[in-house]
């Protein structure tokens, strides 16, 4: 039967309400998409932009003490020695003084012992970091700062001491770096380079919100040093406080052939509070570029004091303080540990998971080494110096 043409006038106009309610709904739906990206937080972006396909890393739920004797203690780091044991260091406070103490394991990481100290001042003394540069000799990198009257800091250094006995006892060495205030010199991170030298990486304030990571070489196992080179260089200028530098090795898998590689992760003010940020060497750290987000927290909220290390398939992990999950934020107060992780570079960039917790919060000042392939220690302060084993089981 042929329709008449008030039927056929009637058919085409439910059909182009229909067509019409189909473009509404996806106008809506785009609308809300980019609506939402308009107001991403750090986080979000974050999220958005980088997948997360690393999340084979797993925090083991046994909490070690890196001290056997009571008094706390803060800004712990480790070692590892030609003989296996490992140092772990740390600042603790006794009356009036700042004593940067050492304890020893020798049983991979499983119970520490009190071993030595380095020394002790009134001043303000603290980020202790020691690397082993030959049999039995350890070299101590650590801020040692004058305080004035008031308690205003009136002169700055990096200072050297040095263990002939495995670390137990130390000697001043020399100072790696130094000058009078104001700006001060922070967070010392040494490594042995390729050709045998010590690289000293550190934090020098230029201006308020102006902080660069310098370097400096010594080729005679830290008795004197080579002048200080700014070697995070930012091209566009952008005033920034980097700092907390930690340095992994890895390998790029960006080529046909895998290339060796560091991956220096670094605190900065790139969103006016703390997130991290990385940069990727080819050259042994003598030049850095790549540089990169690896998180970022929700706006308002800070992630920082990050270090790094890596495992035997080059894949890294990353443990920070961040103050994300709480309400209040007054940096650095209400701070947990969190870990991420990533495979090993490809052409320069990295991919990172999601961030797990490490340590709730009241933790502080985090650091981690690797145990062998495919385990690290991370350290903090949680009511003094404790740890956690990292798991790396890729699948």
């Amino acid at each position: 039967m042929k329709r008449s043409s008030v039927q056929r006038t009637h058919s085409t106009f439910k059909v182009a309400l229909g067509v019409i309610a189909l473009y509404t709904i996806v106008y809506y739906v785009m609308l809300r998409k980019v609506s939402r990206g308009l107001h991403l937080g750090h986080k979000d972006k974050q999220a958005a932009l980088k997948p997360n396909n690393a999340e084979d890393g797993i925090v083991d739920k046994v909490e070690v003490a890196l001290t056997s004797s009571p008094g706390g203690g803060t800004y712990p780091r480790l070692t590892k020695l030609p003989d296996a044991s490992i140092l772990a260091s740390f600042t603790r406070w006794q009356g009036k003084e700042r004593v940067l103490r050492i304890s020893r394991s020798t049983d991979g990481g499983r119970n520490f012992l009190f071993f030595g100290e380095v020394t002790r001042s009134t001043g303000d003394l603290d980020n202790l970091f020691l690397l082993a540069t030959a049999p039995s000799t350890v070299m101590a990198a650590f801020r040692n700062h004058d305080l004035a009257p008031d308690g205003s800091h009136s002169h700055f250094r990096i200072t050297i001491c040095q263990s002939t006995d495995g670390g137990k006892g130390f000697t001043f060495l020399s100072q790696a770096a130094e000058k009078g205030a104001p700006f001060g010199l922070w967070e010392p991170f040494p490594r042995i380079g390729a050709a045998g030298e010590v690289q000293l990486f550190y934090a020098q304030e230029l201006a308020p919100d102006d902080q660069r990571i310098m370097r400096v070489d010594s080729h005679d196992q830290g008795k004197t040093w080579t002048n200080a080179q700014n070697i995070v260089v930012r091209e566009d200028g952008t005033k920034l406080r980097d700092g907390m530098a930690g340095i992994a090795e890895t390998k790029d898998d960006g080529g046909k052939q895998a290339a060796a590689a560091l991956v220096m992760i670094l605190e900065t003010t790139r969103y006016g509070t703390f997130s991290l940020e990385a940069v990727v060497s080819y050259d042994d750290g003598a030049t850095w570029t790549q540089r990169q987000e690896v998180y970022a927290p929700p706006t308002g909220h800070n992630a920082g004091a990050p270090q790094i290390a890596s495992f035997g398939d080059g894949s890294l992990a990353v443990v920070f303080m961040t103050d994300e999950d709480s309400k209040k934020v007054e940096w650095t107060k209400y701070s947990s540990i969190k870990v991420i992780f990533s495979r090993p570079p490809q052409n320069g960039k990295m991919v990172w998971s999601k961030p797990q917790l490490v340590s709730p919060e009241s933790s502080y000042w985090p650091g981690i080494m690797a145990l062998d392939e495919n385990t690290a220690l991370a350290v903090y302060d949680r009511g003094g110096p404790r740890g956690k084993k990292i798991l790396w089981n890729p699948k």
